[in-house]
């Protein structure tokens, strides 16, 4: 016991060390003992470890202009250590090698054909194309991101748009814990990885917020007092499947009128017709947020009309959420930023005459800082921050959320 306790204390010390490099980079030894509250020698010891696994790297001496002895700059090494993140979505998988600095170093997309599997072609894409340019050591772990709910209880993926084959669903969990034997895998929900991504990078220092992911369905990840709710599984919440209108067209979750038959981006097209006609989107088979965005930028009446009705609506549901949840944050992602300003201010002005006023008046409501694509470097974080570890030797753990 008391060894493990000593491998945690060493562990949880050099994540503090990384994270403290990683956010301020050229941070001198002496600094980084003032920042993490440790003592000059453990910090001399655990950075000279670092150095030597080849996390972090010693620049040499700094231009600063302090007086005496100048300090050595420490940064985050590049190139060293990688997460592949695989994203399955639509009989495809996204394959990116990710450098725990941020960088993407490799990236290529898979078609499934109507035979394979997703775990097939993952497997195929490790040990056939990425494994001949970079090193397995190197590689700290996979990430398999998917848009699902993840009940780790009962070994389960629901409320998913994957073309699973049945075999494939019924034993997908257990067919992830073998299928890369010589590596450390996390299954994690998308929603939850842009929400990382965005506490992170976009710099989020509200304890309480909510991060929701508009793309083809509608998913939430809630942090509560600085922690993520359930994990990165997106068990915690069905936010998409919150329903407006009981008499509303029925959603694939078997409810009525849910947020995502009314304002996922999967519905845009059929409900043009609810407010009129858009003459410049009316020969495509598809719409996007971008499209209706482009619309209401160029005033036309219909557009405008009905992106301020989709904000009305969510408008209603945030209300609920705000009641329930009271955070000081909520950030709209995924797809809809190019929704534009007139959606944004819509929801605004809709919070002003719904939910609880006391609660809804301290709560700022903005778009994603970040690209759309933000949840891989969110899900190589994850990983390196939650699974990871600095004093664990086993490589072949498998986690959920």
């Amino acid at each position: 016991m008391k060894l493990v306790n000593q491998q945690f204390i060493k562990d949880t010390n050099m994540k503090h060390l990384y994270t403290s490099i990683y956010s301020s980079p050229g941070i001198s030894r002496a600094n980084l003992a003032k920042q993490t509250h440790l003592s000059k020698t453990t910090v001399s010891t655990l950075v000279d470890e670092l150095i030597e696994r080849e996390f972090i790297l010693d620049s040499g001496i700094s231009d600063s202009d302090s007086i005496g002895r100048k300090p050595n700059c420490l940064h985050v090494r590049t190139n060293s250590y990688y997460v592949l993140v695989l994203n399955w979505v639509e009989n495809t998988v996204y394959a990116c090698l990710v450098d725990i600095a941020g960088t993407s170093v490799f990236s290529e997309q898979y078609q499934l054909n109507p035979s394979d599997t997703y775990i097939a072609c993952s497997s195929s894409c490790l040990y056939h194309s990425i494994l001949n340019h970079y090193d397995s050591k190197r590689i700290l772990g996979i990430c398999v991101v998917v848009s699902a709910m993840i009940d780790a209880a009962h070994n389960e993926v629901y409320s998913t748009t994957l073309s699973l084959l049945d075999t494939e669903r019924e034993n997908l969990i257990d067919s992830l814990r073998v299928a890369f034997p010589e590596f450390s895998v996390a299954l994690l929900e998308d929603t939850a990885c842009y929400s990382y991504a965005e506490k992170i990078y976009a710099g989020i220092e509200e304890k309480n917020f909510a991060f929701l992911n508009f793309s083809r369905g509608i998913g939430a990840t809630l942090f509560i007092e600085g922690n993520m709710l359930g994990k990165a599984s997106g068990s915690f919440t069905q936010f998409g499947h919150y329903s407006l209108n009981p008499n509303g067209a029925l959603c694939a979750c078997g409810n009525h009128g849910c947020l995502e038959t009314m304002i996922s981006e999967n519905r845009l097209k059929s409900r043009i017709s609810e407010f009129g006609s858009i003459s410049s989107l009316e020969m495509q088979d598809y719409v996007t947020f971008s499209d209706l965005g482009k619309a209401v930028t160029f005033r036309d009446p219909t557009a405008i009309t009905m992106v301020r009705q989709m904000a009305w609506e969510l408008a209603q549901a945030l209300g609920n959420l705000i009641c329930t949840v009271n955070p000081s944050l909520i950030v709209l992602g995924g797809k809809i930023p190019p929704l534009g300003e007139l959606f944004l201010n819509e929801v605004r002005n809709g919070l002003k005459s719904t939910g609880f006023r006391k609660m809804v008046d301290s709560v700022t409501v903005r778009y994603s800082k970040l690209p759309s694509d933000s949840f891989i470097n969110g899900a190589m974080k994850y990983f390196f921050d939650i699974h990871y570890s600095f004093t664990d030797n086993n490589t072949s753990s498998f986690f959920i959320g």
